[in-house]
């Protein structure tokens, strides 16, 4: 008898995964590893954050995001959205950021912009990195941009991670412009994609 292989499930998330959107988010820019305990010196910024993902009309909303369950508990997210939204989105969520924290974001560059579908976020418990569930998450969400018009996929990838790097190159990513968001560069890329 071969061994059950315990299947990953994906499904839009609620509000009750706020505080998981938040990590995600935390992690998506290097500020915390998704299994790492969180910094007393954090806890303001990750509380602020999950009030933020539970609303509808910011960047980090649950409306926005996907998530992997394995055996019904949650092993990774990926936040997603049409750039066409980005800018108001961005408004909104970076004025928050800086009322609550004082941070202001507003010198970012822009992410994403309209015709894109935007990929943000993304972050794997590490017990179940390799496991291809980011790449489930991706392609969920490259399918999701595909069924709804959508002709390219983007996402920005740390300009000093090569191996993540060449990850995305290898799902056919193509290498874009450098921007600077968060407090270091990144790398654009993107993914035209054909019906």
């Amino acid at each position: 008898m071969q061994p059950i292989v315990p299947i990953v499930q994906l499904r839009d998330a609620t509000l009750d995964d706020a505080p998981f959107i938040a990590r995600v988010v935390l992690a998506g820019i290097d500020l915390l590893d998704i299994d790492a305990a969180l910094p007393d010196e954090q806890r303001a910024i990750y509380e602020h954050l999950i009030e933020i993902c539970c609303m509808d009309d910011t960047l980090y909303s649950y409306l926005n995001t996907r998530i992997a369950e394995l055996d019904g508990n949650r092993v990774g997210a990926l936040v997603a959205y049409s750039g066409a939204r980005y800018a108001k989105l961005r408004e909104k969520t970076f004025g928050l950021v800086k009322r609550s924290s004082g941070m202001d974001l507003s010198r970012n560059a822009m992410e994403t912009g309209p015709g894109e579908f935007y990929l943000d976020s993304m972050a794997i418990l590490s017990d179940y990195r390799g496991a291809g569930i980011g790449k489930m998450l991706m392609r969920d969400r490259m399918d999701y941009a595909l069924e709804n018009g959508f002709q390219k996929v983007t996402l920005l990838v740390d300009k000093d991670k090569p191996r993540l790097q060449r990850y995305y190159e290898s799902e056919g990513f193509a290498f874009g412009e450098e921007v600077f968001v968060f407090g270091a560069w990144y790398i654009k890329l993107e993914k035209k994609q054909e019906k």
